[in-house]
């Protein structure tokens, strides 16, 4: 009995304790922070007093903040953020209360009661992984649009074409108020949306909804845009009507007509032009609906449908250099091609989240079929001098179906515990190309006095059946490790699985044309193939995230296996994978103006289904592909590190970035030649095999420097990089080590004045290869580019501009001029607001316009010319209905 005392009055003097405890510890206390367009304020600062103790306390990405250890009664709050005022409130908690209500603060230049209240304009803010600039502190016109506002921004780059990037990578989406606006197309919306309605421009670096939830990021971000608009203006209207007509056939229909009011979005578009390129003519037709509304307070309900039609005619020329042991094999081609194609894209998803739970369902579909005529005409020649020259040329027609199926779903749930959360997805994929060809080819063999010797005459038809369908499903899953009572460290543990497989079935049929004209199949020249690629992904992460620092360390264990069979042979593939890789994801912010980031990842890539198949595919007969059946799965190894310094009073930018990849398993091209005797004269015939090896690997780095002038009038931009590639090949069964060398330097001028807008560039390029079969041989190309956009506002209503570049190329083996292009423009206004435009364009005035591209793979290098825009004039009218705030 008096053990039992004793033990009782142990439980209740515990018991005792652990209340004490608990009525010391309080309990949780979360809330948000908005402004006064519904969006969450990143890196606020929030204080909280509760009798004697002060909590402090940041907003993370959605504006979120909580504490642990509040106690209950009465409390004060403090949040502050630059460009913000100050909010301050007094509340009295209920029991057991565990959220606040939202709390809405203003932007510091608010109106009210007409005294304006603003303190120094500070034209940038930088996040982890947003940098923010402020609208008022650049130069905004009547009737400008955001891309001019856009082209302002430091780092920020509007090609001419109208694609943007920051920091040299794309914009692949836009969003307004931190929500998904309409399409997302970034190049489109920034081109129509007015600029004046613009509080701030965000460039975020996003990992992805789901990763936005849960706070778990993985892998490489994209670059996205988000407008934050200036209060009430979440909504309106904005269309646009467009016709332009010039010469060489030019012509141009547009329409569109949007409407929005904050969460809902009804879109409708169309075009059609005609489009002379000096290579041919483009014809392309487009219409679109889109719709995008909220059922209500978290579900969100969007759906899109495209249909568009192009019809291409282009001429290119191509000189191809392929190293080989004994010599260069050298290959001139000239290509004629005509096409059609139809494309239906259709998208329909839901999406829903609140604080809890996220939910996302979407299924895409596209509909594709494409006809297409081509003449080719080919000159083989190789600087052995035993083998003799061969022509060939082609005739061929196509007509493919694309038709493909995509589904995906994904969900999480955080749980009462800060930081715990849980979440899932799966994807299914489906896709088919059917693609049929009809080939007539002549091949002409020479003597070695470059004398026809014989002609080779061929028809063939080459059916191509492709099948591919696919599933990947994921799991991740997050524990906290602490419960810090303030800002301190948060340190959790994350699990990840992904499971991906992907089954492909590959039908080749080939038929030749007989003597007597019949059409039979060619049975050492068809086959039936299917693969199935599966891998898995294990992964485990320590997080470590403070206000300053934040690392996910951990390893990932990735097994894969791949299996394949062919008609018609016994032997199967069967290929087991296993690789270990670390995990490392960091970021350290070492002042609120300087941050450095470092991230690895790996991942395994099976070989596709033609370089695994064991048929030889003679589309190309003067190049004959073979597959490997042997070959094995490569593993990738990507690990970038990247410095960003921004002042945040002057707006001077810097911006630093190092990369290194390396490739084991890689799989590579082996070249073979094929002796073959055309009456009693050496030839040959050239075959493309596949093969794993090691040794391939990159490192490279940019650098971007932006130093703003005369409060940002004025600005001056350096950049430049360097890249070195090691590129591991095969050539006649020899292993061949191909060295590239990339520099490239650019500096750039810009100058916005009210009057005036004026940017010029000069860039200079440098590509080297050398081969290690051809050590004399050393391959390299030079290029300069000058460029220069005026554009000057003679009146409010009435804007002229000239573009001009100049390019002077050295090294290439195709004919390779140095073009002078030069576009001017003049453009009126009319009626109230400025809705109305009339445009007269000159392009390309001096006619000189052309393109050049240069591709290296493995031992093989690969330029082409292709005309570009050549002269024409073209007259516009453009009239804009927009209406935007309440």
């Amino acid at each position: 009995m008096k053990i039992n005392i004793t033990l009782l009055v142990f439980l209740v003097l515990n018991l005792f304790c652990q209340l004490k405890t608990q009525a010391q510890q309080g309990h949780k206390l979360s809330g948000i922070v908005r402004d006064t367009t519904d969006m969450g304020i990143p890196g606020a600062n929030v204080r909280l007093i509760t009798g004697k103790d002060t909590l402090i306390s940041s907003t993370d990405t959605a504006g979120r903040f909580s504490f642990s250890a509040v106690k209950s009664g009465d409390i004060s709050l403090l949040v502050r953020s630059i460009g913000y005022i100050s909010f301050s409130k007094n509340y009295t908690l209920k029991n057991d209360q565990l959220t606040l209500p939202d709390i809405v603060i203003k932007s510091s230049s608010q109106e009210l009661s007409e005294v304006v209240i603003k303190g120094k304009i500070v034209p940038m803010r930088v996040l982890k992984d947003t940098v923010e600039f402020n609208a008022d502190a650049y130069v905004v016109r009547e009737n400008d649009r955001v891309e001019d506002l856009m082209k302002q921004l430091p780092g920020v780059e509007i090609d001419k074409d109208g694609n943007a990037t920051s920091a040299g990578k794309a914009l692949t989406k836009i969003r307004v108020n931190g929500k998904d606006f309409f399409t997302g197309d970034v190049k489109k919306f920034i081109s129509e949306l007015p600029a004046d309605i613009v509080s701030k421009i965000q460039v975020v670096d996003d990992y992805g909804d789901k990763a936005n939830f849960t706070g778990v990021k993985k892998g490489e971000p994209q670059k996205i845009l988000n407008l934050v608009l200036k209060p009430n203006r979440n909504r309106g209207s904005f269309s646009g009507i467009g016709a332009s007509a010039g010469t060489n056939d030019r012509y141009a229909l547009n329409l569109n007509k949007n409407l929005w009011q904050e969460t809902k979005q009804i879109g409708l578009n169309g075009d059609a032009s005609n489009t002379d390129t000096g290579a041919g003519i483009n014809t392309n037709t487009n219409v679109g609906l889109n719709y995008r509304n909220s059922a209500n307070k978290n579900l969100v309900v969007s759906g899109m449908y495209a249909y568009g039609f192009n019809k291409n005619e282009s001429k290119n020329q191509s000189y191809i250099e392929t190293t080989l042991p004994k010599g260069i094999l050298f290959n001139q081609s000239a290509t004629e091609n005509a096409g059609k194609s139809n494309t239906h894209n259709l998208m329909l998803e839901l999406q829903s989240q609140n604080e809890l739970n996220f939910f996302r369902g979407n299924i895409r579909g596209t509909l594709a079929g494409t006809n297409n005529n081509s003449l080719l005409s080919s000159i083989q020649n190789y600087t052995q001098e035993d083998i003799n020259r061969q022509d060939i040329n082609t005739n061929s027609s196509s007509r493919q179906k694309n038709p493909n199926l995509n589904a995906e779903f994904s969900m999480g749930r955080k749980f009462k515990r800060e930081g715990r959360n849980l979440s899932a997805g799966i994807t299914l994929t489906s896709g088919t190309t059917d693609n049929t060809e009809n080939l007539d080819n002549l091949i002409r063999y020479y003597d070695n006095r470059d004398l026809p010797l014989r002609d080779s005459v061929l028809n063939r038809l080459v059916d191509t059946r492709n099948l591919s369908k696919g599933l990947t499903t994921n799991f991740s899953f997050t524990e906290p490790l602490n419960n810090p009572k303030d800002s301190a460290a948060k340190k959790s543990i994350d699990f990840s699985y992904q499971f991906s497989l992907t089954r492909t079935t590959n039908a080749l049929e080939t038929q030749a044309n007989d003597i007597n004209g019949v059409f039979g199949r060619i049975d050492s020249l068809s086959n039936k193939y299917s693969s199935t690629f599966s891998t898995h992904n294990i992964e485990v992460n320590y997080r470590y995230d403070t206000e300053k620092l934040d690392y996910s360390i951990g390893a990932s264990a990735q097994p894969n296996f791949l299996s394949g069979a062919y008609e018609g042979r016994t032997d199967k593939i069967q290929r087991a994978g296993f690789n270990i890789a670390p995990v490392a994801r960091i970021n350290f912010k070492f002042s609120a103006q300087r941050m450095l980031s470092l991230n690895y990842n790996g991942n395994s890539v099976a070989p596709s289904f033609d370089q695994l198949q064991p048929v030889n595919d003679t589309r190309d007969l003067q190049n004959v592909i073979i597959g490997n059946p042997e070959l094995k799965t490569a593993f990738n190894h990507l690990l970038n590190l990247s410095y960003r310094q921004m002042d945040m009073s002057s707006g001077r930018t810097l911006q630093l970035s190092l990369r290194g990849t390396a490739v084991q398993d890689q799989v590579v091209s082996n070249t073979v030649l094929i002796p073959e005797t055309i009456a009693g004269t050496e030839s040959f015939r050239r075959e493309t095999r596949y093969d794993n090896t090691n040794g391939n690997y990159g490192l490279g780095g940019n650098y971007f420097w932006s130093i703003p002038i005369e409060k940002k009038k004025y600005s001056i931009e350096f950049k430049g990089g360097m890249n070195y590639n090691r590129r591991v090949s095969y050539a006649d069964n020899q292993k061949n080590f191909n060295d590239g060398l990339n520099l490239s330097q650019g500096l750039s001028m810009r100058m916005n004045q009210k009057w005036m807008m004026v940017s010029s560039d000069v860039n200079y390029n440098y590509q080297s290869n050398t081969s290690s079969l051809a050590e004399s041989v050393s391959n390299t190309v030079q290029t300069w580019m000058f460029n220069a956009d005026i554009k000057t506002f003679i009146i409010k209503s009435l804007t002229a501009g000239v573009v001009a570049s100049k390019t002077i190329n050295k090294g290439y083996s195709v004919a390779a001029s140095n073009p002078l292009l030069i576009r001017g423009y003049v453009e009126k206004t009319f009626f109230k607001n400025r809705m109305a435009s009339l445009k007269i364009e000159g392009n390309d005035l001096l006619k000189q316009g052309n393109n050049l591209d240069r591709v290296v793979s493995d031992n093989t290098i690969t330029e082409s010319q292709t005309n570009q825009i050549t002269r024409y004039f073209l007259l516009s009218l453009n009239v804009r209905l927009q209406s935007f705030g309440s």
